[in-house]
């Protein structure tokens, strides 16, 4: 018999995973139909994981004997896994998925860094702040005085989605891709981390949003599990 899948995923306030790249770990697992044990990370447990998994960051997966580390990686392998599903990494899904990465995470990830503490563990607050302070080069306070900038730049890389979904009803195309998994979790978690720098939604991006809403916003925001060895 196969042991059942484990995810390792950050641990958050309020057995909440913080985490959209997380977010779209399970959002892969629940498209292919796949129940798991989730296993919570605190920031500041790096060496746990390293020892239980050989990666020093969440998402990993093990399966069937396997260690996959990063969400992209686990939607490779899911696909490989159950190649009778629909697929999460058709041709070119994941430079479509990089790209959305890039233009929404370098943007919304300075703009949500403050608020965020709320969201994390308590443990995790001060590495979290000096990390992320360190990887920017401008304090939490800093970043405020720019925040005007953050948010029309955010806005601009929303608008950067209209015009593929002016024409198809995903960002993939027809179907659902990975593209679509990595666009909603960002925008979600603006809302989740921040709510005051959430952005308002227009047609079409906002019929897309709300297409996957209902149901992937549960896959998210269920509370996590933590594993004590």
């Amino acid at each position: 018999m196969k042991s059942r899948p484990i995810l390792y995923e950050r641990m958050g306030a309020d057995g909440l995973c913080p985490s959209p790249v997380c977010w779209r770990a399970r959002i892969a697992l629940s498209r292919k139909g796949v129940n798991c044990e989730r296993r919570s990370i605190r920031f500041t447990e790096a060496d746990r994981l390293a020892a239980e998994t050989g990666s020093r960051t969440v998402p990993v997966l093990l399966h069937d004997g396997a260690v996959i580390a990063d969400s992209d990686a686990i939607a490779a392998h899911l696909d490989a896994a159950f190649p009778d599903t629909e697929p999460l990494m058709a041709i070119d899904a994941k430079a479509a998925g990089a790209e959305i990465d890039r233009d929404l995470g370098t943007r919304i990830s300075p703009l949500v860094a403050a608020d965020l503490l709320r969201r994390l563990d308590p443990a995790d607050r001060d590495y979290f702040q000096h990390s992320r302070e360190a990887r920017y080069g401008k304090s939490f306070a800093e970043l405020e005085t720019a925040r005007a900038g953050f948010e029309l730049d955010l806005a601009f890389a929303i608008g950067r989605l209209e015009p593929v979904l002016d024409q198809h009803r995903y960002l993939a195309g027809d179907t659902i891709g990975w593209a679509d998994v990595v666009a909603y979790t960002y925008l979600l978690w603006i809302g989740f981390a921040s709510p005051r720098s959430a952005p308002e939604l227009v047609n079409p991006v906002r019929t897309w949003f709300d297409r996957h809403d209902t149901a992937w916003r549960t896959i998210c925001l269920s509370p996590t599990a933590d594993h004590t060895p």
